[in-house]
């Protein structure tokens, strides 16, 4: 009967929603750029950055003003409407102007923010757009410091948005102006309070109506509310419940409702359509991360948001190339590095079931000479500004499970820790339902801060050997101080392509080429020690993709940081690719030769590395089988393999399975085997 009540209410309001005044207009194409003199100006459509190349590596890569000019043509039909420009990012700090007059200024290059210009407009003509962006350092726009590029330009989409005069959100924070506050969320019952921001001209009162409908656009809620709107930015609050919902279930089944709120003032209607899901979770530091009940170990990667020679501009194609590389590898969460991504990923992470930890720019220093954390006034009102845009804007993504506060924070000079703690309580008051994350590379109390902790290691790269993460770990947990607290693994190593060790080593991390099979060898001893462990809530490889810094001191030289598990322009998966898709993907039967960059050896005898997801893979060198062997975390090895001189034809398969791979690999040296050599 109550279902039968929904149906037939949201029959009678259907006119509501049938229409919308708000009308929406992209303007990324025809803008004109310069940087000193407009004389010297360019044609560019946006998004668009002025440092595109990070691969040059040069410290001093241009960090200054720029400028994009614009005509807009008005239309007849916007007389006695208001207007707004809403930037969905644009690198660091914005200054607009409207045929010659200031508007306002946006500092932070992650997030989306917009500007009315009602005012400011020409109802009868064109209007010149005028839009000035600065990348140069400061102290007071976040970050301070960091391995991030800071690239400059409109890096993100820009949109022209007409309405009545009174509309759903344009609140400060650039959301969409609602928040789906979820109280419960479990097999009977997704219950909760949509709180709405009317963004009004007038003092009157107003109907906010709500519709939830399922993936088959059957109406599952509706309820509409009055609400008093008054000159300025006013809530409207409507509780909603779901009967036996349909929970967002991760990669296993992300299932997404749409919601679609209308504002109705008497003549008009302005309404917003998105997609959320309803789910729970909690992280036990004993049992990890629960989904809706169950455990939910999470398999994640560090994501930084550029990509070679368009810097941190990414079309959806390549953004969903990105996941499609992710997802094959087995990974079900990202951290995304640095700052917010664009809103579309998260959209796509929403779909695909990624668990996302939406990171805070809130950095520490990556080299000497540059600070993360400034004690002004100005510093810290930026953080909280680019916090709460940042939870504003993701609220309803139910791939978002966490909001990192800090990552890698610098302990010198000025003490963060006590503004950390405002950031962790500003971030529970604006969205009590996430946990708060801290990205750590530090001993101490700033541990203590957030919710969880997720420990940062740079074992057999920056320091140490590769096996200390094993001494590290039982260190944790044998400390009473310290393993109560709710903990994930963070750790990266560089890998050049194409260069190998051989006998195996570790590389110098600050010049010359980086051993891929270092790298990978770095991989195969922390998924040994950690790869089985529950009561990590989840473990985040560092780095997916290579990105661009100049500031990083392990760099290659060339601007690039290669601890990426793909290269920069996502060409080459690299060794290490494939053994974490030999643990994490079970559905994807394959075998990979590892080498296969490393044609040439030195030596006559080598040790034979295969990844795969296959219970037993078998060896033959020249027609000739060497065994078949059993793998241990995906990864199987022959021993003292014996080449011939000239080309050598190795191949690995499985007499069960499909999967195979083949690589011809020359010797070259004379007959002296050099212990410790891998293929």
């Amino acid at each position: 009967m109550k279902k039968s009540l929904v149906m037939f209410l949201a029959m009678l309001v259907v006119p509501v929603f049938a229409s919308a005044a708000r009308d929406v207009y992209d303007l990324n194409r025809g803008w004109k750029f310069y940087t000193c003199d407009e004389r010297d100006s360019l044609n560019v459509d946006l998004p668009h950055t002025w440092n595109t190349d990070a691969l040059a590596g040069s410290p001093d890569y241009y960090r200054g003003m720029g400028n994009y000019i614009k005509y807009v043509k008005a239309r007849p039909q916007w007389r006695g409407k208001r207007i707004f420009l809403r930037f969905e990012g644009a690198s660091a700090v914005t200054d607009l102007l409207v045929n010659g007059r200031y508007v306002g200024q946006h500092k932070g290059g992650c997030n989306a923010f917009e500007f009315e210009i009602t005012d400011c407009f020409d109802f009868g003509g064109n209007n010149l757009l005028w839009v000035m962006v600065s990348n140069a350092e400061r102290t007071d726009v976040l970050p301070t410091a960091g391995e991030d590029n800071v690239y400059g330009g409109i890096t993100r989409g820009v949109e022209l948005v007409v309405t009545d005069g009174s509309a759903i959100g344009f609140d400060g924070f650039g959301g969409n102006g609602v928040k789906m506050v979820v109280a419960q969320a479990d097999a009977g019952k997704a219950a909760g309070c949509a709180r709405v921001s009317v963004n009004s001209k007038l003092q009157h009162a107003v109907q906010v109506g709500m519709r939830i409908s399922d993936a088959r656009d059957s109406v599952v809620f509706y309820d509409r509310v009055r609400h008093r709107a008054d000159n300025g930015v006013t809530v409207a609050e409507i509780p909603f419940e779901v009967d036996d919902p349909h929970l967002w279930q991760g990669v296993d089944d992300p299932y997404l409702y749409r919601v679609t709120v209308s504002l109705d003032d008497g003549t008009r209607t302005d309404s917003v359509s998105f997609l959320t899901g309803f789910r729970s979770f909690s992280v036990d530091p004993d049992r990890g991360l629960s989904l809706n009940g169950h455990e939910y170990p999470l398999r994640g990667v560090v994501l930084w948001r550029d990509r070679a020679m368009s810097g941190p501009v990414s079309t959806i194609a390549q953004m969903e190339e990105d996941l499609d590389i992710i997802c094959e590898m087995g990974a079900n969460a990202v951290r995304v590095a640095g700052g917010s991504h664009y809103g579309e990923f998260y959209e796509m992470c929403d779909r695909r079931g990624i668990v996302v930890l939406a990171d805070s720019p809130f950095t520490g220093a990556s080299a000497m000479g540059t600070r993360g954390f400034y004690d002004s006034p100005a510093f810290r009102e930026n953080a909280l500004s680019q916090l709460k845009e940042t939870i504003c804007q993701r609220y309803n993504n139910p791939s978002v499970f966490f909001w990192g506060i800090f990552s890698d924070p610098e302990l010198r000079g000025d003490d963060p820790i006590p503004f950390i703690g405002v950031l962790n309580d500003e971030a529970h008051r604006a969205d009590g339902s996430r946990l708060t994350v801290g990205v750590s590379n530090k001993d101490g109390d700033i541990n203590r801060i957030p919710d969880l902790i997720v420990w940062n290691h740079t074992f057999g790269w920056l320091s140490g050997m590769p096996e200390d993460i094993t001494i590290w770990d039982r260190q944790l947990q044998g400390d009473k101080k310290w393993n109560r607290i709710c903990s994930a693994v963070s750790y990266r190593v560089g890998g050049s392509e194409g260069c190998y060790a051989e006998p195996l080593k570790r590389p110098d991390p600050y010049r010359g080429c980086h051993a891929e099979n270092w790298q990978a060898h770095v991989h195969e001893v922390h998924i040994a020690a950690l790869g089985n462990q529950k009561r990590y809530w989840g473990v985040f490889v560092g780095d997916m993709f290579d990105h661009g810094s100049v500031s990083y001191p392990a760099g290659n030289g060339e601007g690039l940081v290669d601890c990426g598990l793909v290269t920069f322009d996502r060409k080459v998966r690299k060794d290490a690719y494939w053994l974490y898709k030999a643990n994490w993907n079970h559905d994807d039967p394959f075998i990979y030769i590892t080498g296969n960059r490393h044609p040439v050896r030195e030596s006559e005898v080598q040790d034979i590395t295969v990844y795969s997801n296959l219970p037993t893979v078998e060896l033959s060198v020249n027609g000739v089988s060497q065994g078949v062997v059993s793998g241990k975390n995906g990864i199987f090895v022959w021993r003292n393999v014996k080449l011939v001189r000239g080309d050598n034809e190795v191949y690995a398969f499985s007499v069960m399975d499909s999967g195979d791979d083949y690589v011809t690999v020359e010797n070259s040296a004379s007959l002296v085997y050099a212990p410790g050599s891998v293929l």
